[in-house]
C-alpha cells in the first residue's frame, strides 16, 4: 500500500515528488495551526513555485513527442508538470510558455518572502485577461465539428446568437423550400455581428449642442479605460512624504498641574466647586476634564469662560459641557506653541491603514493626540468653511492626498473646481481627474450639470441590474475576473463656493441641491469649501443637504452658527485648528488638521503622473449656448430697459438692476448673464464693476432696427425719456 502511494505521488510531480511530500506535510501543519484561516502566504508561494518548477523541469527534461507517457512513469515534472506545460505550449508556444512559467515562479518567490508583487502578478493577470478569449476560442474550434458551409463563420462571434439559428434548424416543419428564410436569418445575424463589432469601439466626438437644443452626454462607464491598463499602477509609498521631525521632550507635567490648580481656585472664588480629574494635551490645545461638585450647575461653569481665560492668561477658552460619553466638563486651553501634525503621521496610523475604503481621508489628530480618520461614504458630503488662512486649502489637499494613497485611477475619479485658480492647480496631472481643473465659473456650472447626468445614468444602470448603490452594482455587474471595468467613485471638490454663487447662484445651488440629495448611492460625493460662511453663500438648501461639516477659525459666533448651527468656531486658534462635525455626531470634535507641504504635493504628483496620464471625459466642460434659459432671457420684456440702465450708469451689476427695476435677484442675474452672452458687457471681475462695451448710439440703432423702440417710450405720467423705473425714487 505504501509503495502504491509513493508511485502515485511520484507520477504527480515526477522528480520533484520529495518536495510535494514536504509541502503536503507543511500545509497540513498550517491548517492545524489555523483551522478556519486562509492558507499562509509563504505556503501558497511554495505551492506556486512547485507547480511552475515542475512544468519548467518537464519542458527541459522530457521530449515533446511522448510527454504524457514519460510523465505517467514519474519522469520530468510528472502529470502536473506535463499537463501545465502542454496547455501553455499549445496556447502560447514554447517560448511564451517558458516566459509565463518564469513569471509565475517569480510571483511564487515574492509570495514566499512576503514582499510586494505588483509587477509580476500584474503581468500574469494581464496575460490571463487578454489570452483567455483566444484560448477559449481555440478549444471551442478544436472540439467542434467543422462543416463545409461553416468554415468561414467565426464560432466565437456567433455564440451569443446561436440560439436563433438552433431554433430554425431544429424546427420539424423546416423544409427545403424554406432555405431562403434561413439564409435571410443568417444575413441578419451577420449584420448584427458587424454592428456589434462597431459598437465595441465607440467613437467619441466633441460634445456640442444637438439640433434639438439638448446637450450630448457620454456616461463615465463608456469612457473608462480597459482594466488591464490600470493593473500596472502602483500606489505611492509613504517614503515620498517627509518624516516628521522628532519633537523635543518637554516636561509639561508641572506646568499642567499649576494650570489645573489655577482653574480650581478660580472656580472656587466664584462659588463653584470642581476638581480636575484628567488632563489631555493635544497639538493645539490642552483639555482639562472637570468633575463638578454636588449641586453645581453646568451653566455656571460655562458662564465663567472669560474669567478662566483671564486667570490662565490665555487667548480664549472653549468649554465643552459635558464631554460626550463622560460625566465631566472639558475646558480647552490653547497651548503656547501649536504642534504641526504631518500627514504622514496620520497615514501611518492603524485606523487609516486598516480601512478598506478607497475614500478614506486623514483629517488630523484630536485633542488627545489620536488620529482622526473617516471615509467620505460615512460623511456622505462634506462642507468646509472658515476665514482666510485658517487652513481650508491645506485640509482639501490632505483629503486629496489621502484618496491618492488609497485608490487607483479606476477606483476613484476626481472633479476639481477652483475658481481662485491657485489652490488646486498642483493636482492637474494626476490620472484620477475626469476633466482639467475647472477655473471658469461658467464651466463649473457645466461640470455640475454633467455630474447630475452621470448620476441619472448610473441610476438607470442600477435599475436594469436591480441594485440600489454602486457597491452592490459592481459586485453583480463586474465580478472578480471580469474584463468590464467597475463604476468608480466620483469626488467633486469645490474650493470656493462663494465665487460660483456670485456668477450663477440659482444654477449652482440647484445642482448642488440635486447632487447632495441623490448622489450618495450613485457613488458621487461632494466636498464644498468657502471662506465666506454667510447665509447668501451657505444657503439653507445647501446646508440642509450636506450633513458633515468642518469649521475652521471664524471671526464671529454668527459665522460659526452658519456652519455648525452652534457656536465654538469663533474660539479656534487658526493654522489648522478645526471642529469636525460628522453626520450623526452629537457634538463637534476638535482636532488639529494634518499638514502637507507644496514640495510633498509636487513629488507625489510626479510619482503618480509618471505611471499614467489623465484621460479626460468628453463634454464635461462644454458650455452649450442653446440651453433652456437662453431664449427666455432674450425674450424678457425688460431686457432693453435693463440694458439702457446699464449704459447710462456705465457699469453693470445685479444690485443696480434691482434698484432701478421692480424685479428680484434671480431675474436681474439672468438679465446680466444675457448681456454678457450677447457681448454687451464684460465678464465678472470680482470686486471691479463689469465693463460696458456698448454705447448709447449703438443701443439706439440696434433696438430701433429690431422694432423694439416701443420699449423706450415713456409711460403715461413719466415725463422723462427714460423707461419707467429708471430714475431714482
Amino acid at each position: 500500500m505504501t509503495l502504491w502511494v509513493a508511485r502515485r505521488i511520484a507520477s504527480l510531480t515526477g522528480d520533484l515528488a520529495m518536495y510535494l511530500c514536504f509541502l503536503i506535510v507543511l500545509t497540513s501543519l498550517a491548517k492545524i495551526a489555523r483551522p478556519e484561516g486562509t492558507l499562509p502566504r509563504p505556503v501558497a508561494g511554495l505551492w506556486m513555485l512547485l507547480i511552475m518548477l515542475s512544468a519548467l523541469w518537464h519542458d527541459i527534461k522530457v521530449p515533446w513527442d511522448n510527454t504524457f507517457d514519460m510523465a505517467k512513469m514519474g519522469a520530468g515534472g510528472g502529470l502536473i508538470g506535463a499537463s501545465l506545460d502542454w496547455f501553455l505550449r499549445v496556447a502560447l508556444g514554447r517560448f511564451g510558455a517558458i516566459a509565463l512559467i518564469l513569471m509565475g515562479m517569480w510571483s511564487g518567490f515574492s509570495m514566499l518572502v512576503n514582499k510586494p508583487v505588483h509587477t509580476p502578478l500584474s503581468v500574469l493577470w494581464f496575460l490571463w485577461l487578454t489570452g483567455w478569449r483566444k484560448v477559449q476560442g481555440f478549444f471551442a474550434n478544436l472540439f467542434r465539428p467543422q462543416g463545409p458551409a461553416e468554415e468561414d463563420i467565426e464560432y466565437e462571434a456567433l455564440e451569443s446568437l446561436a440560439g436563433q439559428a438552433d431554433d430554425i434548424v431544429g424546427d420539424p416543419s423546416y423544409e427545403d423550400g424554406q432555405m431562403s428564410s434561413f439564409s435571410a436569418t443568417v444575413s441578419q445575424i451577420q449584420e448584427r455581428l458587424s454592428s456589434m463589432d462597431k459598437a465595441e469601439e465607440p467613437v467619441y466626438e466633441e460634445t456640442a449642442a444637438s439640433e434639438t437644443g439638448e446637450e450630448t452626454f457620454t456616461p463615465l462607464s463608456m469612457e473608462q479605460r480597459p482594466l488591464s491598463e490600470e493593473l500596472f499602477y502602483e500606489l505611492p509609498p509613504l517614503s515620498i512624504l517627509d518624516k516628521p521631525q522628532p519633537r523635543k521632550r518637554m516636561h509639561h507635567s508641572q506646568l499642567l498641574q499649576e494650570k489645573a490648580k489655577i482653574i480650581e481656585k478660580t472656580l472656587y472664588s466664584f462659588g463653584v466647586t470642581a476638581k480636575v480629574v484628567e488632563v489631555a494635551r493635544g497639538p493645539a490645545a490642552t483639555r482639562f476634564e472637570l468633575q463638578p461638585g454636588p449641586g453645581v450647575k453646568v451653566s455656571s461653569i460655562v458662564n465663567l469662560s472669560q474669567d478662566l481665560a483671564l486667570a490662565l492668561a490665555a487667548q480664549d477658552v472653549r468649554i465643552e459641557a459635558p464631554i460626550p460619553g463622560k460625566s465631566a466638563v472639558g475646558i480647552e486651553v490653547p497651548n503656547k506653541d501649536i504642534s504641526i501634525v504631518h500627514i504622514r503621521e496620520v497615514l501611518e496610523s492603524k485606523p487609516f491603514r486598516s480601512s478598506p475604503s478607497p475614500l478614506t481621508v486623514a483629517l488630523g489628530k484630536d485633542i488627545s493626540g489620536r488620529p482622526v480618520v473617516t471615509t467620505l461614504e460615512k460623511c456622505v458630503h462634506l462642507l468646509i468653511a472658515g476665514a482666510t488662512g485658517a487652513g481650508k486649502s491645506v485640509c482639501i489637499n490632505s483629503i486629496i492626498t489621502s484618496i491618492l494613497f488609497k485608490a487607483r485611477p479606476d477606483q476613484v475619479k476626481l472633479l476639481l473646481i477652483d475658481p481662485k485658480r491657485v489652490e488646486l492647480s498642483a493636482w492637474s496631472q494626476v490620472p484620477h481627474l475626469i476633466a482639467p481643473v475647472v477655473t471658469d465659473p461658467k464651466k463649473a456650472s457645466s461640470a455640475l450639470r454633467w455630474a447630475i447626468k452621470e448620476m441619472e445614468s448610473r441610476y438607470e444602470q442600477f435599475t436594469k441590474v436591480g441594485t440600489r448603490d454602486v457597491d452592490r452594482y459592481n459586485e453583480i455587474a463586474t465580478p472578480p475576473g471580469s474584463i468590464k471595468p467597475a463604476l468608480p467613485y466620483i469626488v467633486i471638490i469645490i474650493d470656493e463656493l462663494s465665487d460660483l454663487m456670485m456668477v450663477a447662484p440659482a444654477e449652482v445651488e440647484d445642482s448642488i441641491f440635486r447632487l447632495a440629495q441623490m448622489a450618495r448611492a450613485a457613488g458621487i460625493h461632494l466636498v464644498v469649501a468657502t471662506q465666506r460662511p454667510s447665509v447668501d453663500v451657505i444657503t439653507g438648501t445647501i446646508k440642509a443637504n450636506i450633513p458633515s461639516r468642518i469649521a475652521f477659525a471664524v471671526s464671529s459666533q454668527t459665522d460659526s452658527r452658519t456652519i455648525l448651527d452652534m457656536g465654538g468656531a469663533e474660539k479656534l486658534l487658526g493654522r489648522g485648528d478645526m471642529l469636525f462635525f460628522p453626520v450623526g455626531a452629537v457634538k463637534p470634535l476638535r482636532a488639529q488638521g494634518s499638514y502637507i507641504s507644496e514640495r510633498e504635493i509636487d513629488e507625489m504628483v510626479s510619482f503618480i503622473s509618471s505611471q499614467a496620464k489623465p484621460q479626460f471625459v468628453q463634454g464635461v466642460l462644454s458650455v452649450s449656448e442653446s440651453t433652456a434659459q437662453a431664449p427666455q432671457i432674450q425674450d424678457d420684456p425688460l431686457f432693453s430697459q435693463a440694458l439702457r440702465i446699464v449704459i447710462e450708469a456705465k457699469q453693470a451689476s445685479v444690485s443696480l438692476l434691482q434698484r432701478r427695476l421692480p424685479i428680484g435677484y434671480s431675474r436681474a442675474a439672468r438679465l446680466i448673464d444675457a448681456m454678457e452672452l450677447k457681448g454687451y458687457i464684460g465678464p465678472y471681475e470680482g470686486s471691479k464693476p463689469r465693463e460696458v462695451k456698448i454705447t448709447m448710439g449703438e443701443y439706439l440703432r440696434l433696438f430701433e432696427s429690431q422694432g423694439e423702440s416701443e420699449n423706450l417710450q415713456p409711460e403715461p405720467g413719466n415725463g422723462s425719456g427714460q423707461p419707467n423705473g429708471s430714475h431714482r425714487q
